[in-house]
């Protein structure tokens, strides 16, 4: 399979956590520049598995786990990395229409918000139940959260702004203008929220861990975050039922009308110059509320076909799972 030599694998103790020891080990052999052992390779981070990437000379990467080699397609890799380690999927789904591109683009963007804010409710729910000297263990938790919380409001302007500044103006030459309005209106409507809770953890973090307020506090911000949960989760869905697929009827509108068609990916562009901080600073933020084949589908639909693009995002997710 080529001349290969180990690469050395830098481990540090936040990755030692994340290794699932349970799991079997896997040896990848591929070429750093191969996009698709970048793809392989955080496919198996993302399943917690201890990986040592040997570097190749072969285009095609494969794997040895244990005395097994595995060769193949992309796509038969991730199947077996699916059916030996179980959990999220990383297999992707089938390549969709380019002028719908956008539109998943949007949808995978409301799954990491989704998660984001599932995961910090869970999050404040493990330390309501902790109590007692475990409170006192976790004291630096609330400032950890702020500042992830933090990121994850700088996501949801940023994804709410590219919304009102380029898909609703998209959408009201062929949606309802009242139905563009409503989803307008619900993005003021969760700001006086985002910013309570934002309010609820400084509180937090500057009461006495474990003192009589302590536990009222934690429950306020408990029940923000599922408000806010149950917000998100009706506003995306109603967003992805009625606004989304208008977007392909955008485009037929245009030809109609005998405006040229706009190039592939143009509308995924937009999406990317509107969200600069989300697709820069704060991307292995959003990736981490990502499922594996979400998070592969995704830096394939906003990288345009750029492999030299694509592999800088996979390694930056690489790198905040492995550090």
């Amino acid at each position: 399979m080529g001349n290969c030599s180990p690469k050395p694998k830098r481990q540090s103790r936040s990755s030692k956590t994340l290794v699932d020891t349970s799991l079997p080990p896997a040896q990848l052999h591929g070429s750093e520049s191969s996009l698709i052992a970048w793809r392989i390779r955080v496919a198996l981070l993302y399943k917690r598995v201890a990986v040592e990437f040997v570097e190749c000379g072969d285009d095609e990467p494969f794997l040895r786990c244990g005395s097994e080699m595995v060769t193949g397609s992309e796509e038969s890799l991730l199947r077996y990395i699916d059916n030996r380690y179980g959990g999220p999927p990383s297999e992707t789904v089938t390549e969709t229409k380019e002028r719908v591109m956008a539109a998943e683009v949007i949808v995978v963007q409301h799954r990491s918000i989704q998660q984001h804010v599932e995961g910090m409710a869970q999050w404040v729910a493990k330390l309501m139940a902790a109590g007692g000297d475990e409170w006192k263990e976790k004291a630096a938790e609330g400032r950890r959260m702020g500042k992830l919380y933090g990121e994850l409001v700088e996501i949801m302007l940023e994804h709410a702004q590219m919304e009102e500044r380029f898909i609703f103006p998209t959408l009201e030459r062929t949606a309802d203008y009242d139905v563009c309005r409503t989803a307008n209106e619900q993005h003021g409507r969760h700001l006086p929220l985002m910013n309570g809770i934002k309010e609820d953890l400084k509180s937090l973090i500057a009461i006495d861990v474990g003192g009589p307020l302590y536990k009222e506090a934690l429950l306020n911000l408990f029940l923000r975050f599922r408000t806010l949960q149950e917000h998100c989760k009706q506003h995306f869905q109603e967003e992805e039922r009625e606004l989304l697929p208008l977007l392909e009827a955008a485009e037929s509108v245009r030809r109609k009308e005998g405006e040229e068609p706009w190039p592939p990916n143009r509308w995924v562009q937009q999406i990317m110059d509107l969200m600069e901080q989300t697709h820069s600073r704060l991307f292995t933020f959003f990736a981490s509320g990502l499922f594996p084949n979400e998070a592969l589908r995704y830096v394939g639909l906003v990288s345009g076909g750029d492999d030299q693009r694509a592999i800088a995002m996979l390694r930056s997710i690489a790198i905040s799972i492995d550090t």
